[in-house]
């Protein structure tokens, strides 16, 4: 070996020690870097020289820095981690939402619930009693206002995760362009077997992690020019040179159908999305879960509901809906045909080659999520508590406070007071006052509860009291007639028979779609039994107005006067007896007796009580799931990252041991050059 060949080796060394010391150090002076991989230098020998006795090696060289990392490890986080990050902040926003229906710390909706109906049982034994009147009517107006400020609050939380998903989906979009941008930068960076960028993989993988938080993604990594991310469903993020992206699209609808070129139009807001699949004889059915189950009636069966006539709207659950053909006419649609309504701001994932596509999170009624929608990260939570679990909330609280609101209405609008009416105003209206009030496309808020009967009406003296008229029917003229039939009759045709029925004594007119009931100089009237629920349905005589959560109160008449307060019935001999309090005792009744309560796609027999028992039970217990399963998630989530630690982590002891061996190493290929050197000067010494 020559001496020179003995310099080159010393010097290879030198270099290569060198760059080993300076990545030890990088590491060590990393240690707290979030998202750093440990770095290693890989040496390889250089080329070794064929002689005698046999190949003589070159030295040494750096041949590559790389990162210590598993990408099947990083993997499995974050599959893990886009869980724990769902179901943190799911369990966060849910304990806020429990706090709403807390009934233990708290006297709420239940604890005024009882108290109300407790309040018709007082009344019931004190019918004349005016502090009792005065009493039952505050707690009316307490649960009324609680119950309002429930739905308010729910419909907060909704408004605020409306914030989130804008706020998050905007983040998403701003990461998914520094992703771009830094792939670029590693295409050009890198170099294989001269240059790896393994700062810029790094903050590759750090981006990565960020958007994992937000939504749940898949990673495929086929090598520095080809690292491909996609949703957890499969939507490419980042492919290539194309650009993708997320966006928070307002109400639309899809259609998919065979010849129908019309449109179709909505009204209103809903947490669900809906499916109409028509069926045959131009009518459809509804689904709130994308065909997963259908909309029912009260009887458990699937309901059904007619294509309306061209200008007028059906109403299904909290959406008006009309179809049209192009040129108006009524459109007549194909078995098969759908049409999905996304009547809420949603999630699309949009691409340059194709139309936007819908992946809005949904949980189906089973309560699992649909598998291609987004399924994870805090994106899947403000979702899921915007739609699943506050939207249920709502509908249930809704329906509750709708049944609350009927059954007291059809009892007390079959009373009487203190005092004889002298006019009533309806609280309910129609848009259309020719429409029949039970027809599907009536928009009375009650027209599912009217049925075909009679009812009557008392006349009194309105000077003396004294008795006139012992209950005089209302009569309907016409094929359709003598009885109410809510399938033909109109508000027109209730009005035409109250005129009709009762000449000289009532008079009925339409106000801004609601009848207004007047009667004559000289009479008061009192109501008797009615089989219809018409006086309820269109809200005369009534305890309370409005339809549902957002808008129960107590019938202003009733405020301004405690004595319009019906305790009492109407007996045959037309008195009302004021100690008998038969309507304030079958109110009060109704704090135990089994109602149906329907949701559209459940129906529940039980009282408005245990009704509302079981809404807070459910709001505890999906508010515990979310907390076990952020627990779950976190301790898993945790353990991978950990794992992934101990790969790519650095370890300072195990730096500082490298720090050691390398320096020596160092030493030792200097002391080799020294040698070499000694052993040259030696050799050009021979000449002396």
């Amino acid at each position: 070996m020559a001496v020179n060949t003995l310099l080159g080796i010393g010097n290879s060394a030198l270099f290569a020690n060198q760059t080993a010391l300076g990545v030890t150090g990088n590491n060590i002076a990393n240690v707290d870097t979030e998202g750093y991989s440990r770095q290693s230098v890989r040496f390889d020998d250089l080329r070794p020289q064929d002689s005698r006795p046999g190949q003589i090696g070159q030295g040494v060289y750096a041949a590559e820095i790389y990162r210590n990392f598993n990408r099947f490890v990083e993997n499995a986080y974050l599959n893990r981690f886009t869980q724990q990050q769902r179901w943190s902040e799911q369990s966060t926003v849910l304990q806020s939402v429990q706090s709403i229906f807390n009934e233990a710390n708290t006297e709420g909706i239940s604890a005024q619930l009882s108290t109300f109906f407790a309040s018709w049982n007082k009344l019931a034994g004190k019918p004349e009693d005016e502090a009792t009147r005065q009493n039952l009517l505050t707690q009316a107006d307490n649960l009324a206002k609680l119950i309002r400020n429930a739905n308010d609050t729910l419909s907060n939380v909704r408004h605020e995760m409306d914030d989130y998903i804008n706020q998050s989906v905007e983040q998403v979009n701003t990461y998914l362009n520094s992703l771009r941008k830094l792939n670029k930068q590693i295409s050009a960076s890198y170099v294989e077997g001269v240059n790896t960028p393994n700062s810029l993989y790094d903050e590759r993988d750090k981006l990565v992690r960020r958007i994992s938080e937000l939504i749940d993604v898949r990673v495929v990594d086929n090598g520095p020019r080809d690292f491909q991310l996609f949703t957890a469903a499969g939507q490419p993020l980042l492919q290539g040179e194309a650009e993708y992206s997320l966006r928070v699209a307002a109400p639309y609808y899809e259609k998919q159908c065979q010849n129908f070129d019309g449109e179709l139009t909505f009204s209103g807001s809903d947490s669900h999305e809906y499916t109409l699949e028509m069926l045959e004889g131009n009518r459809f059915r509804v689904s709130l879960d994308g065909g997963q189950s259908w909309l029912r009636d009260e009887n458990g069966q699937i309901s059904v509901f007619d294509v309306p006539p061209a200008g007028e709207s059906i109403k299904v659950k909290n959406l008006e809906i009309s179809f049209a053909n192009p040129d108006g006419s009524s459109a007549t649609l194909m078995p098969g045909d759908k049409f999905t309504i996304i009547p809420k701001t949603s999630v699309q994932w949009c691409s340059p080659t194709r139309e936007p596509l819908n992946i809005t999170p949904q949980s189906f009624d089973s309560g699992e999520d649909n598998p291609d929608r987004i399924g994870g990260g805090k994106l899947a939570a403000y979702f899921s508590v915007r739609d699943y679990h506050v939207g249920r909330y709502q509908d249930k609280l809704d329906a509750m406070t709708n049944t609350l609101i009927w059954e007291v209405n059809a009892l007390h609008s079959q009373g009487s007071g203190l005092e004889a009416l002298t006019n009533m105003q309806g609280t309910y209206g129609v848009d259309d006052i020719g429409e029949p009030l039970g027809s599907p496309f009536s928009s009375l808020a009650y027209k599912d509860k009217l049925t075909s009967g009679s009812l009557s009406v008392y006349f009194y003296d309105a000077a003396t009291g004294q008795s006139l008229d012992t209950g005089i029917p209302l009569t309907f003229s016409g094929p359709h007639g003598p009885n109410f039939d809510p399938e033909h009759h109109t508000l027109q045709d209730v009005a035409t028979a109250i005129n009709a029925s009762y000449p000289g004594k009532l008079s009925a007119t339409i106000q801004g779609g609601k009848l207004h009931v007047e009667v004559a100089d000289g009479y008061t009237f009192k109501m008797g039994a009615d089989s219809t629920g018409l006086m309820a349905a269109l809200g005369l005589n009534t305890f309370f107005q409005g339809a549902g959560a957002a808008d129960i109160s107590l019938n202003p008449l009733l405020l301004k006067n405690p004595q319009y307060v019906n305790a009492h019935s109407v007996d045959g001999m037309s008195e009302g007896n004021e100690g008998d309090g038969i309507i304030a005792a079958r109110i009060a009744q109704l704090a135990t007796k089994d109602l149906t309560i329907s949701t559209m796609w459940e129906n529940s027999n039980t009282s408005i009580t245990g009704y509302y028992a079981s809404l807070v039970g459910l709001v505890g217990s999906e508010t515990q799931t979310a907390m076990f399963n952020n627990s779950y998630n976190t301790s898993l989530a945790e353990d991978l990252d950990t794992q992934s630690a101990s790969i790519s982590g650095v370890n300072l002891d195990e730096e500082m041991t490298n720090l050691i061996k390398f320096q020596h190493s160092y030493t030792a290929a200097a002391k080799l050059i020294t040698t070499a050197d000694q052993m040259l000067e030696t050799i050009l010494g021979l000449k002396q």
